[in-house]
């Protein structure tokens, strides 16, 4: 447990380990020795002299302390000294303790990751400390790399630095000096929850990132010259935000943050998921915040947990008045870039005249071109240097290069929406994570919103409906968005979407022949996110390999299956929802024991052993569970199956599974018989996307009888109908 008092719980974004960078009220000499100032004078009795670094690793344990534990933060402090323009210095210290011979070999490599046109980063010291021994590593040994990209282009870039051989029992210490900003939208698409500040990363808290913001002390750190503080105003000058993340995938024994701000400077605070120690003081010139925790665990590692901002005690800050502030911000910033040049109004009008709906109504229009966007701009993100990740690219760049990210694609749809005459906007969201009520920048992605006529927004998603036969993922359900406008907007959120908004129909029928072949017949449709489920069953293959592909969806039916006929709707025909048709054959799918066939329901086998088709049967859940379950997207799967027995065949009292109704799952299935005819059918319902802790017995009961169903034998004898 965090030892802690104070204010609410809090669900920090990007945390960990990395250098990680938190502060204690410190003078910059104390927090370059990584020690308090001690005082000439005798200790009272039971006093205990100033922490070292020494003293704190003895103190730290060992692994019989931290049993599954390779490593552990001993001391994470991160010091942040805001300037009246939102230029923000950093200092940082982080003492890592090696607890296992592997743990030595992981954290052989330290590595920062920084944006070289919005931060500036320098390790000024790394000590091995060992025994009473402090050993300097030379910093002047640290490399600054291209980071590896895929997908995003955007010159990032890594340091790393080799450190000599570590021992069992060794201290690492870590010393940073960073300014700079990082905007949310940089950090790409589906990022983690809340990049607020300078994001740095270090090879520490098994691979995680920090997010404390970085811009605070006087600079002069002397390695390296700094860049004049003019480069490094955030995108809202004069504003600061952050989002602290308190636990790592290692135990910490503390970590700590400090923020200094001008005394103008009004600061909205608030802690989640979990307590936190917290302190405020202030001079004449400046207000200090503290923020701390102590004995902190590791997190879990847990299938399907939600991101990490979600669930780990956090802190969230911002110096803006307000979301109606940021709204107008982002608006003013990115208004430009819609402008519509005559080669985009060319294609707007031929699109919407070759798809019959020129004079059809804006929701008509937007369907259209949202799925134009999403078909034809690939996701390649290029750079455009400064400004890049909150500004976002033209409408007459991205039209040209037919490329970008998120927020690329999206400005795209609205400068085609503006040039279709509808009025249209950017706005950003949170993808796979919750947005606080601080208004700090928790973004890690961007869409198009639409006005229509009663003042509301429709939202429309271009980056995630390629394939898709919708206008907003039903991935993005229940998920927060802020809309840029010359007003304000406050921030909303996307409706609920129940099972029956991404329903999944099962027909199959089938014929079982004496020697135990199976020919039948899949019809799988569906629509919402299982209408991309289906659709990218077929779009991620090679056209050459979809049959086989397909074989391998069904392989745990029989390894010598073989598709006879295939069938689909085509993935870009978004006329209809997805379904796919397979004819198949297996060859001995029924064993002849006694006179008698054995087999399961093929249906039931192909639902819970196929994570495109219910994501909640293929997961190892375990006895209990300790963090919540994130399965992006309700579901309901409805099967019904029809098996032709043999000839003279039959089966008596076919089995029937346990009704399971609880308020996050259900499931029902059951079988008759009619003579040779066999009918099976089963009901799976996954009520809610998030799956609270406390109600995982519920989930995991409706999951567990769905598995036990695909388990249960028929058993068809001779001597019935013929």
């Amino acid at each position: 447990m965090i030892r802690s008092v104070g204010s609410r719980s809090t669900a920090v974004a990007a945390v960990v380990f990395i250098v990680t960078l938190l502060a204690l009220p410190l003078t910059v000499g104390a927090l370059s020795s990584g020690v308090a100032v001690a005082s000439d004078c005798a200790l009272p009795p039971g006093d205990s002299p100033p922490s070292t670094a020494f003293t704190r690793l003895a103190e730290a344990g060992d692994a019989d302390d931290h049993p599954g534990a390779d490593h552990i933060i001993v001391y994470d402090l991160t010091e942040s000294r805001v300037k009246p323009s939102g230029v923000t210095y950093v200092d940082g210290y982080v003492l890592y303790k090696m607890l296992t011979p592997a743990g030595c070999r992981d954290r052989s490599v330290l590595r920062w990751s920084y944006e070289p046109w919005s931060s500036f980063i320098e390790i000024t010291e790394v000590n091995i400390v060992r025994g009473e021994e402090m050993i300097p590593v030379d910093v002047s040994n640290v490399r600054d790399l291209p980071a590896p990209q895929s997908g995003i282009y955007w010159n990032s870039r890594i340091k790393t630095l080799q450190l000599p051989r570590l021992e069992v029992d060794d201290g690492v210490e870590v010393r940073v000096f960073r300014k700079g900003y990082s905007y949310a939208l940089l950090e790409g698409d589906g990022a983690v929850a809340g990049t607020g500040g300078l994001r740095v990363a270090a090879h520490t808290a098994g691979g995680q990132q920090s997010t404390s913001a970085g811009r605070g002390l006087p600079a002069g750190r002397g390695l390296l010259a700094e860049p004049d503080d003019d480069k490094y105003i955030p995108p809202m000058p004069g504003e600061y935000f952050d989002i602290v993340l308190f636990q790592a995938s290692v135990p910490v024994v503390e970590k700590r943050y400090e923020l200094t701000l001008p005394a103008d400077k009004r600061l909205h605070s608030q802690t989640y998921n979990g307590p936190l120690y917290a302190s405020t003081t202030y001079s004449d010139d400046t207000t200090t915040y503290t923020w701390w925790a102590e004995d902190v665990p590791a997190t879990t590692n847990e299938p399907r947990s939600p991101d990490m901002s979600d669930r780990v005690p956090k802190v969230v800050v911002a110096t803006v008045e307000s979301w109606e502030a940021k709204s107008r911000w982002f608006f003013d910033v990115n208004e430009d870039q819609f402008d519509v040049t005559p080669g985009i109004q060319a294609k707007v009008d031929e699109i919407l005249r070759d798809a019959g709906v020129a004079r059809g109504s804006d929701e008509e229009k937007a369907e259209v071109l949202v799925h134009w966007v999403a078909q034809n701009i690939r996701y390649s993100g290029q750079t455009m240097g400064e400004g890049e990740g909150f500004t976002l690219h033209s409408g007459a760049m991205i039209f040209e290069q037919r490329s970008g990210v998120c927020k690329d694609i999206a400005g795209m749809l609205v400068t085609m929406m503006r040039a279709a005459g509808m009025d249209s906007y950017a706005a950003m969201t949170m993808a796979g994570s919750r947005i606080e009520e601080v208004p700090a920048d928790q973004f890690n992605h961007c869409v198009c919103a639409l006005r229509k006529d009663d003042g509301s927004f429709e939202m429309y998603d271009p980056t995630w409906v390629p394939y898709y036969n919708e206008i907003w993922s039903k991935y993005e359900t229940e998920q927060q968005y802020l809309t840029g406008t010359p007003a304000g907007e406050p921030l909303d959120s996307i409706p609920y979407s129940p099972p029956e908004g991404s329903p999944l129909s099962i027909r199959h029928e089938a014929e079982l022949s004496e020697d135990g072949t199976l020919r039948g017949t899949f019809k799988l449709s569906g629509a919402g996110a299982m209408d991309s489920r289906l659709r990218g069953m077929v779009s991620m293959s090679r056209l050459t390999d979809i049959e086989e592909d397909i074989a391998y969806y069904l392989s745990e039916l029989g390894e010598g299956i073989e598709i006879v006929n295939l069938d689909y709707r085509a993935v870009d025909d978004f006329s209809g929802n997805a379904w796919i048709e397979i004819e198949y054959v297996i060859p001995e799918y029924a064993f002849s024991i006694e006179d008698g066939l054995e087999f399961r329901s093929p249906m039931a086998v192909l639902t819970t052993e196929n994570g495109w088709l219910c994501r909640s049967c293929v997961y190892g859940w375990g006895e209990e569970r300790e963090s919540d379950i994130f399965l992006w997207f309700t579901q309901l799967i409805e099967g019904e199956e029809t098996i032709r027995l043999p000839r003279a065949y039959s089966i008596d009292d076919p089995p029937s599974s346990e009704e399971i109704d609880e308020t996050f799952a259900y499931f029902k299935a059951g079988g008759e018989a009619d003579g040779r005819k066999l009918t099976v059918t089963e009901r799976l319902e996954v009520r809610r996307r998030l799956i609270p802790s406390d109600e995982f017995d519920g989930f995991k009961a409706a999951v567990d009888e769905a598995l036990d169903w695909a388990g249960k034998t028929y058993r068809a004898e001779k001597g019935g109908d013929s």
